[in-house]
């Protein structure tokens, strides 16, 4: 793992690779230049003489030196989670002089015939020769290897210049081959290596040194005589980028940075019979069907299901030891539990792009339970029916579960588990076959929120549930709820992207890619973003739905309406764990462990925020958000000054969704209750249902557990949610100030309007939109309940005053949403009323302490001063001069808004 490391850490993507060069020139390799496809007729290997008195002797016939082949290489890293790794294929051949025979890399890179070279890989010694072959020690094998991705892309943004003949090298130390095999169609070495590695790191300062170190590698290396068969229909890329390949750069004739990118593609023909998928025997058994299923999923996006007939073919029960074969893609399942992702590495031909074979790791991570998204497919009931009724077998498809311990019981986490390890594996076994990521695929998804709350909720109840189309293609990263109605729709149906995708690419028809049904967005993209300072809209990875705006604001939703239950379903399931049926664990210190996730998340609101707020730094627009039409013209500039017209028109698509109605709708839906009035108790009503649930008392946990709590039990855990009312529903009035307009605090003067730093779209508000907001701000700021005071000559007078149920911080946060400028829309008669309302309640304060201040013809400057005046008369005490001045506060605010 150490060697596997050190080169992401250097900035190589995932591999070594043995190359000549980053691109390869499309030409036919003159038919005299074909080695025979028997490697026996070319080379054989040597018994022990005094000539060669090692095991590495191999015989090469005279007439195959010069002659094409392939060099094919992978390779394991060592350390405690070794890694399979596979190189880039290389085009070679062997050469003579008096005492050497070179093996070469051949220049199929040169741009023009006049200059020609060839990468030198190795030399070896002759040690014999007669009048048709010569015979060689291989002696301790490559010597080096070059850092290079065994993967291509298109990258239409950056321009390769093919007059950089320099290569990132990585030398061997020593080396020791442990056997060399000749068989019909490979000459077979392993060699085991010790190299020098560089690896970058950040000290103090942030500075990057680089540190060497020594690390070891055992490698298959396989010659094999170049394919010249013309049976394999190239393709270039889609230059629209409306669908993505991994690609093999092919140069062309007197152009050094204009290439040819042929997309990387197996050859599907029946008359080369299916790509053996082979399964390693390490799958445990109650994955190995679901495996297999994502197996067959390609062949539903081929077309090609009828038994016989198969594009691609699993074939189980492989030694996890084997190596790589031709045409076949080796599913090899990792014992890993903390390892963060699953991976697919292939080998293409380097003129062509035809995939010759590939490997795909499964770390056992994705079998891992997340208890919010149980409840969630349990129709929101933190337990288990006690007659069984509702199957609760759940898999995380993909680490971003985090917000619970993972919990289910065997019979239903198993079916929900094989639904993780189904859709990861079609998804590594896209890359296998040349797909790049689609990011896009969940933002195409034709669902509605409608269908997938109705499938949410009856899921687990129907074993035959045919799931749902949550995004348009396996290649995306989808996460929890998303992917298992996803994963579960691989075994009947394939998705629109990926069936579009592989139409195009094997078939010579241009015409069948077609927007309306994917759009397409990948890395690249991202990244091209990224270095502008933006996200694209719609192409995140693990984003959820065709509306992202709705998708994130109903998480917020969700998190807050369900936020009990699923919380006691994590506290019951890790008191009564589902794998050990024995054991029940000490209440206090599960407690204990729950408080990090005891307050409510609001942290999607940032992202609803950042989509539908423009944005100003040092008095210049700086959005966050780019729309993919942008990003792909290359314009995403643009968007950041807020001039992206598609993505103004699709915000406000979005916004307008019955998800979620309008703005003013995402503070009605999440803060207003069923009488109209501002929820600030919406805990405390969550609370007494599940006090009053008979699930406190007993039941049977999602692990399929039964339990019964004692009342002391009861009692322990009713306090515990108590102890999180009032953090519980701040939160929530924290959290929705991500929507409010920001106003520069540090500005001492001018207007607070002028200084606004985040406003509201324009569009986005319309005057039904305002009319709510003023509503709500009005309701927000006013709401109170009664405090006494005492006042007056001598303090004598006990005066009832407003008791806020915010304090003066909180209330401030919400002012700008009343500024006619940070909404966009006309604001002044809603502020206007408001400060009538705190006034009047300033004037009835004032003229209780002091008949003698007309308040209402008080100067700003007078104004200021007042509560301090008062206080010094001594006709009001500290807790009324406290309120005064936060009412006082708040009007000058207002003041200042326009």
């Amino acid at each position: 793992m150490a060697f596997w490391g050190s080169l992401a850490r250097v900035g190589v993507a995932t591999a070594l690779v043995l190359s000549t060069a980053a691109c390869t020139k499309e030409t036919i390799i003159e038919k005299e230049k074909a080695a025979p496809k028997n490697m026996h007729q070319s080379f054989s290997t040597v018994s022990l003489t005094n000539a060669c008195d090692t095991a590495t002797c191999i015989k090469i016939q005279k007439s195959s030196l010069g002659k094409i082949f392939l060099l094919m290489a992978s390779g394991v890293t060592l350390g405690s989670a070794p890694q399979w790794y596979d190189l880039k294929p290389l085009v070679v051949s062997f050469k003579k002089n008096n005492s050497s025979v070179a093996l070469v890399g051949e220049n199929y890179t040169s741009i023009y015939n006049e200059i020609q070279g060839v990468n030198l890989i190795q030399s070896f010694r002759i040690v014999e020769e007669d009048e048709t072959s010569i015979t060689f020690d291989w002696g301790k094998g490559l010597s080096s290897f070059i850092a290079d991705s065994p993967y291509d892309v298109d990258a239409p943004r950056g321009k390769k210049d093919l007059t950089e003949n320099s290569m990132k090298s990585i030398p061997v130390i020593d080396s020791f081959v442990e056997n060399v095999k000749i068989t019909d169609s490979n000459i077979e070495l392993t060699q085991l290596s010790k190299i020098r590695s560089t690896v970058g790191r950040v000290g103090q300062n942030q500075v990057l040194t680089n540190e060497e170190r020594e690390e070891s590698l055992t490698m298959n290396i396989q010659i094999r005589a170049y394919n010249l068969g013309a049976d394999f229909k190239k393709k270039e890329y889609d230059k629209s980028r409306r669908v993505g390949f991994f690609v093999t750069k092919v140069s062309k004739p007197s152009l050094s940075q204009d290439l040819t990118n042929l997309i990387t593609k197996w050859d599907i023909s029946p008359s080369k019979g299916p790509i053996r998928v082979r399964i390693s025997n390490a799958v445990p058994a109650e994955y190995v069907q679901a495996v297999v299923e994502g197996v067959n999923y390609w062949n539903k996006v081929f077309g090609r299901e009828v038994p016989g007939q198969e594009a691609l073919v699993a074939v189980t029960g492989v030694d996890p030891q084997a190596g790589p074969e031709d045409r076949s893609i080796m599913i090899r399942w990792i014992p890993w539990l903390d390892a963060g992702a699953a991976y697919a590495l292939g080998q293409s031909d380097p003129l062509t792009g035809e995939v010759l074979r590939a490997q795909v790791f499964m770390p056992a991570v994705f079998t891992k339970v997340g208890s919010s998204d149980l409840v969630e497919l349990n129709d929101r009931s933190p337990v288990a029916a006690v007659n069984g009724a509702i199957a609760c077998d759940f898999s995380a498809a993909v680490p971003k579960l985090e917000k619970l311990l993972r919990e289910a019981p065997e019979s239903a986490r198993l079916r929900l588990a094989q639904d993780s390890v189904r859709s990861t594996v079609a998804h590594e076994l896209g890359h296998a076959l040349g797909l790049r990521h689609n990011f896009a695929g969940s933002f195409s998804s034709k669902v509605t929120t409608k269908e997938l709350n109705a499938a949410t909720k009856t899921y687990l109840k129907d074993l035959n549930h045919q799931g749902l189309e949550t995004s348009t293609s396996i290649m995306d990263y989808v996460g929890g709820v998303d992917n298992i109605l996803m994963a579960a729709r691989l075994k009947y149906q394939a998705l629109t992207y990926d069936k579009m995708a592989m139409e195009w690419a094997y078939s010579d028809n241009d015409t069948s890619l077609d927007e309306k049904k994917s759009l397409y967005c990948t890395d690249d993209d991202i990244a091209f973003a990224n270095s502008n300072g933006l996200d694209v809209y719609g192409c995140e990875r693990f984003d959820a739905g065709n509306n992202p705006l709705a998708r994130k604001f109903l998480d917020a939703k969700d998190d807050k309406d369900t936020m009990i239950p699923v919380l006691f379903a994590s506290i019951i399931g890790r008191l009564y764990p589902g794998d050990q049926p024995n054991v029940v664990n000490n209440l206090d210190q599960v407690l204990e462990d729950t408080k990090k996730w005891a307050v409510v998340s609001m942290a999607p609101l940032d992202f609803v925020a950042a989509v539908l707020q423009d944005r100003v730094k040092n008095g210049s627009p700086e959005n966050k958000f780019a729309s993919l039409k942008s990003v792909k013209t290359g314009q995403a500039l643009y968007s950041k000054f807020g001039i992206d017209p598609a993505l103004t028109a699709q915000k406000a698509q979005d916004l307008k969704a019955a998800e979620i109605g309008g703005y003013a709708n995402i503070f009605r839906k999440l803060a207003i209750n069923s009488e109209g009035e501002i929820d600030f108790g919406w805990y405390r009503t969550q609370l007494e249902l599940f006090k009053q649930s008979a699930y406190l008392k007993s039941g049977k946990t999602l692990a399929g557990r039964e339990y019964t709590l004692s009342d002391e039990d009861q009692k322990k855990i009713v306090k515990f949610f108590e102890g999180y009312a009032e953090s519980n529903e701040k939160a929530l009035l924290e959290g929705l100030t991500a929507l409010v307009p920001k106003i520069d605090a540090e500005e001492k003067s001018g207007n607070i309007a002028a200084k606004v730093s985040t406003f509201v779209g324009a569009g986005l508000i319309t005057e039904t939109d305002a009319q709510n907001i003023t509503g709500f701000v009005t309701s927000l700021l006013t709401v109170s309940t009664e405090q006494t005071v005492k006042a007056g000559e001598g303090l004598q007078k006990e005066i009832k005053i407003p008791l806020r149920k915010l304090s003066t911080e909180d209330r401030l946060k919400y002012v700008p949403l009343l500024s006619s400028v940070s909404m966009k829309a006309p604001m002044l008669p809603a502020k206007n009323l408001l400060r009538q309302l705190i006034l009047a309640d300033i004037v009835a304060f004032v003229g209780q302490a002091d008949p003698t201040v007309n308040v209402p013809a008080l100067t700003p400057e007078d104004l200021g001063k007042l509560a301090t005046n008062l206080q010094q008369k001594g006709v009001i005490e500290v807790n009324g001069a406290k309120w005064l001045n936060g009412e006082l506060k708040l009007i000058s605010t207002l003041d200042k808004l326009n």
